[in-house]
């Protein structure tokens, strides 16, 4: 099996510039990143995809493409664009509206938003990611909470400029998720990797590195294989941790932390 390209999450790195980001993420060994619109160090596509090519590393996926709703159309129409100008082959959005009061409500809107988002990403050659959150976000982030729903919504649209983004961290709960996963298959746009760590009580459940907490993840990047796809792991671990690591530091104990579980997962093995 050939080497399984790496990609760093900027949502780790949100205090640098995204030049320092793209600048570490190269240093540790990456193959690519995957950029955050909404990060304070993100300048734009232009300034972005010029850092990239500097730190000698491509662009492979654009995050937090914003809410796909009726409303973020045009939002969505301009990050489409910016990911076609970094070159980029997948946008994840955030499957609105946010806090869905009416869950069938919310689904009517975001199938009205992707009857004109999926043309708009055809012109633009990329590929709009659904994410589905874990459902302790359906109150306030978007209705799309389980891996059934969004297969449910990309078949609908039997377009293969709309697919689906899976993240350990929302995901390893569910105890339909093989099934899902090889539902899925060639609609699976994007793999993001980070652990579940058990949290002090009463608090939102912090992302860990790989081996932290209690998410199987050489399991399910070998689900994820068996599904289909073939393209690169990226490990998203949110938050403030590594802000007081130097970067280059910090880029790497995420890249060995990920080869390790790419590595487990090609053996066959279980974290």
């Amino acid at each position: 099996m050939p080497p399984v390209e790496t990609v760093l999450s900027q949502g780790s790195f949100r205090h640098l510039d995204t030049g320092e980001f793209a600048l570490a993420a190269a240093v540790a060994g990456f193959d690519a990143l995957a950029v955050w619109r909404q990060a304070p160090g993100y300048r734009g596509a232009r300034a972005t995809a010029r850092a990239a090519a500097q730190a000698g590393i491509r662009v492979d996926t654009v995050c937090r493409g914003g809410v796909l709703d009726r409303a973020g159309h045009d939002d969505t129409v301009r990050a489409l664009g910016e990911a076609a100008e970094l070159g980029a082959g997948v946008l994840v959005v955030i499957a609105g509206p946010p806090r869905p009061a009416d869950p069938r409500a919310a689904g009517a809107d975001l199938r009205a938003a992707l009857e004109l988002a999926v043309p708009a990403a055809e012109r633009a050659g990329v590929v709009i990611a659904l994410e589905p959150f874990h459902p302790v976000l359906a109150a306030d982030r978007s209705w799309l909470v389980t891996l059934a729903q969004a297969v449910d919504v990309a078949d609908e649209f039997d377009s293969p400029f709309l697919g689906i983004a899976v993240d350990s961290y929302h995901l390893w709960w569910d105890p339909l998720l093989a099934a899902g996963l090889r539902r899925a298959g060639s609609r699976i746009a994007a793999v993001q990797l980070a652990d579940w760590v058990v949290p002090e009580p009463g608090l939102l459940p912090p992302r860990g590195l790989p081996g932290e907490g209690v998410v199987p993840l050489r399991e399910f990047v070998k689900l994820t294989r068996e599904a289909g796809y073939r393209g690169a792991l990226e490990i998203e671990v949110l938050g403030d941790r590594f802000r007081s690591l130097p970067a280059p530091d910090a880029a790497r104990s995420l890249k060995t932390a990920l080869d390790d579980t790419a590595v487990g997962a090609e053996e066959g093995s279980h974290a």
